[in-house]
């Protein structure tokens, strides 16, 4: 699962076409983002025909694209705002992640230690 500000860059990406072949990408979308805005962000190799992705210039994100090499889950109803940025900085600082995130998920990070400021091989 992956933001949509950060899906916009996944081409720049290492090996960003690998990661289709991998797996499928849910992408939380957020107000101001088209369809084909998503379409375009893909690596350059996956990524529609211009023509193709122009009708949908006015169409909100949301529903799935399926391309050959990539299917893209979009998620357009979050119940709460989700800021990736955030959770690192919360974390980081030792705040409480609860607002964040599963308390599954906020127990992982903080056993694994993940975006202290160390740069331990569990920091990154």
């Amino acid at each position: 699962m992956i933001g949509i500000d950060a899906f916009a860059e996944i081409s720049k990406w290492h090996q960003a076409e690998a990661l289709f072949r991998e797996c499928e990408f849910i992408v939380a979308s957020r107000p101001g983002y088209s369809l084909a805005d998503v379409a375009n962000a893909l690596p350059e190799r996956l990524r529609p025909r211009a023509e193709v992705t122009r009708p949908f210039h006015k169409q909100a994100a949301t529903g799935d694209l399926v391309l050959s090499g990539a299917t893209i889950h979009l998620l357009d109803d979050l119940r709460q705002p989700a800021s990736a940025t955030a959770i690192r900085q919360a974390a980081s600082s030792g705040k409480s992640l609860a607002r964040f995130v599963h308390p599954s998920v906020a127990e992982y990070i903080r056993k694994m230690g993940l975006y202290k400021s160390s740069q331990s091989p569990q920091s990154r």
